[in-house]
């Protein structure tokens, strides 16, 4: 199993040839059956999407963070509204949203409060995470909105239901190692029964042997499950190769810095959309 996966990234650095020759048309990645298109982004096309996180903390620098991040042209930006001095009192963090949403305009939005447990920025009361989900999405500010999986299958589908039918990523992050390839595979289903329509899990590799465990599991949950688009990162300096290759494995959607990154091992927008160009040579419509 270790050589397949070996040989699948080995075959990722050979893209450039496969760009340049006659075939490069004939190379498709693996894609989810059931794409979701918010708005003028397809999650689960030909390239994996490009998402830049906004982390600013006040009003003024959210607005100023939106526009600079605008103008790297990401496919999506992750509003990271867990930084938010404010984001308790829901009538402000929808002001900032609206703030966002007219400073980005049609490019798509995954909003995000993430628990403080699983790398977020600070605790926030989960009543009024969910107030400030509701709302939004009854706005139709969010394209995506993400919740974890360690609220349970009752509260994400109770949640689901008050959100406007937006999809829902549902996450897990495991920031001490890497589950084995199945027992990702297994995380990644559960997301789905939760309800998500959208899977997402990032863990921590220790080993260069975690990233191809890893990947082999996002790959063995994209062949048994093929409808749903998948979110995933490995983080460290082993996982950083995931954030460029994982389109190979079944990875629909990577994250990359604008202004500041929600991890450090991010790499620059501009960055990851050249490194796209050459591992996908399909180039996007």
């Amino acid at each position: 199993m270790k050589k397949t996966m070996i040989s699948l990234i080995a075959s990722s650095l050979l893209a450039p040839a496969f760009a340049l020759s006659a075939y490069a048309a004939d190379f498709v990645r693996p894609m989810p059956t059931h794409p979701i298109q918010a708005g003028p982004t397809l999650l689960g096309g030909e390239q994996p999407v490009i998402c830049s996180p906004l982390v600013a903390k006040n009003l003024e620098a959210i607005k100023a963070e939106a526009k600079t991040v605008k103008a790297l042209d990401p496919d999506m930006v992750e509003v990271r509204a867990d930084y938010w001095d404010f984001i308790e009192d829901t009538d402000k963090a929808i002001e900032a949203l609206q703030a966002i949403r007219n400073a980005i305009g049609d490019t798509p939005i995954l909003l995000t409060v993430r628990v403080a447990e699983e790398r977020g920025f600070k605790k926030v009361d989960q009543k009024a995470k969910f107030d400030f989900y509701k709302k939004a999405a009854a706005l139709k500010l969010p394209n995506l909105i993400d919740v974890e999986l360690v609220y349970g299958a009752k509260t994400i589908k109770e949640l689901k239901k008050d959100l406007n039918g937006i999809p829902v990523v549902v996450a897990y992050h495991d920031l001490k190692g890497t589950p084995s390839s199945k027992e990702l595979a297994e995380i990644m289903k559960k997301e789905i029964d939760a309800g998500g329509d959208v899977a997402k899990i990032v863990v921590k590799p220790n080993s260069q042997a975690d990233v191809l465990q890893f990947l082999n599991g996002t790959l063995e949950f994209r062949n048994q499950n093929p409808r749903y688009p998948v979110i995933a990162s490995a983080s460290g300096q082993e996982g950083r190769i995931t954030r460029l290759a994982g389109g190979l494995f079944g990875i629909d959607l990577t994250f990359a810095s604008g202004v500041k990154g929600s991890n450090p091992w991010q790499m620059p927008v501009e960055t990851v959309q050249k490194i796209n160009n050459v591992i996908y040579p399909v180039a996007k419509k």
